[in-house]
């Protein structure tokens, strides 16, 4: 069965994936390197052995037929997996996501859009407003070559399908996490041990060590020294993580766009008084 580590992008996901691949790994050793055990979904491997050569190079949309084929796949084994995903839990083109043949439970990060905003543009090397205008979008598909077509809806239509979705879960502010990360990833463990018949070992003293190894600042280090495949613009995928960097850099008219748009859901999450 799959717990889904999921999010909008630029959300904290990798952040989790960097502590539970860390934490849950045998090898405490390169702390950026283990963010990998922490496996990703939609992935182009996931699907070459049982999809036509012509539909992966195709327009994109024939791929979703095949999500709950490759985690039946996946699922073969039946074993538990922790595996990262962006998409939205929604349908495209009549066809699901997931099920709950293949779907044990969630993790969901959710971040405040004004700092998804900021952070997502830097990290594409767009601007802010084409930022915003991706993150409004309810029909967002994001392409590139390393995991292919992903269905993201927008910012509220994302964690809205998500939260609506039939299973366990639990949903973690990145804005917490920063605030009292010991906290929040304890949370996190004890979550998933309730998917587990042989538990985690939730050790304080490990705990505080992961923390301290799979920090931003440690992160953004190692980065700056052997690099992360995940990059994919010009500036750092750790960058700064900051929580209110947005009110230094949108403008009065970014912000009413995206508080307007999100309004609601902002309230009901303590974004908006």
């Amino acid at each position: 069965m799959i717990l889904w580590l999921t999010s909008y992008p630029k959300s904290g996901n990798t952040w989790v994936r960097a502590f539970l691949g860390n934490y849950l790994g045998a090898n405490l050793g390169n702390s950026i390197d283990n963010i990998g055990k922490i496996k990703s979904f939609p992935k182009k491997k996931q699907f070459e052995n049982n999809v036509d050569e012509k539909i992966l190079k195709g327009d994109g949309f024939e791929i979703f037929k095949y999500f709950i084929a490759a985690q039946n796949i996946i699922n073969k084994n039946n074993k538990f997996h922790i595996i990262k995903t962006h998409n939205f839990h929604g349908s495209v083109k009549n066809s699901e996501f997931s099920n709950k043949k293949n779907t044990a439970g969630l993790i969901y990060i959710v971040r405040d859009p004004r700092s998804v905003a900021v952070s997502y543009a830097y990290h594409e090397d767009i601007s802010f407003e084409q930022s915003i205008d991706q993150m409004l979008n309810e029909n967002r598909i994001a392409t590139n070559d390393k995991f292919y077509f992903e269905a993201r809806s927008s910012w509220r239509g994302h964690l809205l399908s998500w939260l609506g979705s039939p299973y366990p879960k639990l949903l973690i502010k990145y804005e917490d996490l920063k605030k009292d990360p010991f906290h929040n990833f304890e949370l996190i463990l004890k979550f998933i041990n309730q998917f587990l018949d042989k538990k985690i070992d939730i050790n304080s003293e490990k705990i505080e060590k992961i923390i301290k190894i799979s920090s931003f600042e440690s992160l953004s280090q190692l980065e700056n020294e052997i690099g992360f495949k995940e990059k994919l613009g010009k500036t750092n995928f750790f960058r700064k993580g900051d929580i209110d960097e947005w009110k230094n850099v949108l403008s009065k008219e970014m912000i009413k766009k995206i508080e307007e748009k999100f309004n609601k859901e902002m309230k009901e999450l303590n974004y908006l008084s």
